[in-house]
């Protein structure tokens, strides 16, 4: 099972932590086929929607800093652009619908994917209007807030907007600010020009889901908060480590109270928590799909134990068939 996992991907980093603290890293094959470059503890990979996670956590420090409340609707906060529903009227959606996908923010069909790096450049504002074939569907409050779960990278460009507006300064340095510095992390951005310019030396190269590299050897994401997020496994085990410390009241870096609202269950839809899935009893999940890789991550906050996995390619199954998710359970009972 294992070795067919391994052929699966050009690229694999994994990353774990068991109950005692004990941490161990794995890395098999290649970052970029082409030039045999292999997969090491320097070797960044595309997070995808574990983006929503660090979202979630920059969400939630504002609301302690009582910048935001997460109860409030969403177009309290917004200036430039509103949350309109189907009808065109503001929508009462709150943040804290939004961060767990019952806002009835519906997402075009396969419409956050191929934009390539020499594309000329998307403003977010070009996202949320449907302006573009990236995302063609206006973003709208198109079902009453807490009727359906829909699970929406739309719903957290308007959280990246939000973040903006509020700060008053872009995305990935709030993120740095908040979440990357305080935590000293150095090899987890979101993919701005800038911070692919300066970590492209060392990001994994994206295959598609036939195996041919991406053009550009990966795409553009001007989505930040949904899927924007690089890293490597260990740097996502420190945050990982962060979050069940806060958890636990045991780090002043996010509060406990902070940290159990992110994880407690949605009443109605108790598979899902505020930017992580829920995966059993003290189980979080928070995993990510894209062109050019696949990845996930669980940790347990009773135990402190945590598995990371990281890859390079769009296998064109989920986790669960890919045998992501087979290697991060594995790795938790290890």
């Amino acid at each position: 099972m294992k070795q067919q996992i391994i052929d699966r991907f050009p690229g694999i980093s994994c990353a774990w932590a068991d109950a005692a603290g004990k941490e161990a890293t794995e890395y098999y094959g290649f970052a970029n086929v082409e030039s045999q470059t292999y997969v090491d503890e320097k070797t960044v990979f595309p997070a995808c929607s574990i983006s929503k996670f660090i979202t979630a956590i920059c969400v939630m420090k504002l609301h302690e800093q009582k910048q935001v409340n997460i109860d409030m609707p969403v177009n309290r906060y917004l200036r430039q652009w509103k949350l309109l529903t189907a009808d065109g009227i503001e929508s009462d959606a709150n943040i804290r619908s939004v961060l767990c996908h019952t806002a009835g923010i519906l997402d075009g069909e396969d419409a956050f994917y191929g934009l390539r790096r020499n594309d000329p450049k998307i403003s977010l504002m070009d996202v949320l209007e449907g302006r573009t074939s990236y995302n063609n569907r206006p973003v709208r409050a198109e079902k009453h807030p807490g009727l359906a779960f829909e699970y929406s990278d739309a719903g957290y460009c308007v959280l990246q907007l939000l973040v903006q507006e509020v700060t008053q300064k872009p995305f990935d340095d709030i993120a740095w600010a908040l979440l990357f510095d305080p935590l000293s992390l150095s090899s987890t951005f979101f993919a701005t020009p800038a911070n692919t310019a300066r970590f492209e030396d060392r990001m994994a190269t994206g295959y598609d889901n036939s195996g041919q590299p991406i053009p550009g050897r990966f795409p553009q994401i001007p989505d930040q908060a949904a899927s924007g997020l690089w890293s490597t496994p260990q740097e996502l085990l420190v945050i990982a480590k962060g979050f069940i410390k806060a958890f636990n009241g045991e780090t002043s870096f996010l509060q406990p109270e902070s940290a159990r609202e992110i994880a407690k269950p949605v009443k109605d839809f108790p598979w899902t928590g505020l930017g992580v899935f829920t995966g059993g009893e003290n189980i979080l999940v928070t995993q990510g799909w894209g062109e050019n890789g696949q990845c996930m991550m669980k940790m347990n906050c009773r135990t402190g134990e945590i598995s990371v996995v990281m890859t390079n390619r769009n296998p064109g199954v989920d986790q669960a068939e890919s045998g992501v998710e087979w290697l991060a359970d594995r790795m938790l009972t290890v």
